[in-house]
């Protein structure tokens, strides 16, 4: 609703708009990072970390292709493609900048890599460690969860996000 439009995000983080997605980081370089991570897509982008003297416009239109090329793939796997609200992809830094945001948000450790969280729709990961089948798992998450009129039992949209993950490519 129109409660989605007003949305903004926090002081200090920066908002890339794709079709599918608002992809959020604070620093340029954690954009590079992530973006050189993914290594995703038909383009001359897709492996894109041989050209590391891009500048930050370059690398928000590469990140924004690869996202939106993964979100694209994943609706085609799971066989779920319908207009959905767009998924919030938060890029922290480093391993501690995602775990303090984990111990914020539940108040306890963060046994996880990445996570997807329905209430936010909101994938948060690590740029210095994520990878495009990661990615692609989280982005599965917001997609089953947004497609079925149920969500489906934890389990049940485990696997399908885990068969998202090894049928990217």
């Amino acid at each position: 609703g129109p409660a989605q439009a007003e949305w903004s995000a926090p002081p200090g983080w920066q908002v890339l708009e794709t079709r599918y997605a608002r992809i959020l980081y604070r620093a340029p370089e954690t954009l590079a990072r992530f973006q050189q991570s993914i290594q995703y897509g038909s383009g001359w982008w897709a492996s894109s970390s041989a050209l590391s003297d891009l500048d930050h416009e370059k690398i928000q239109v590469i990140a924004r292709m690869k996202v939106d090329a993964i979100y694209e793939r994943v609706q085609q796997i799971l066989d779920m493609k319908k207009k959905m609200p767009p998924i919030r992809i938060w890029v922290y830094g480093d391993k501690q900048a995602l775990e303090k945001a984990f111990r914020r948000i539940y108040g306890r450790d963060c046994p996880f890599r990445a996570w997807y969280e329905f209430k936010t729709n909101a994938v948060s990961i690590n740029a210095m460690d994520c990878h495009e089948g990661m990615l692609a798992h989280e982005i599965a998450h917001g997609i089953i969860d947004h497609y079925l009129e149920v969500r489906p039992p934890r389990n049940t949209a485990e696997i399908l996000a885990r068969y998202v993950d090894s049928h990217l490519k």
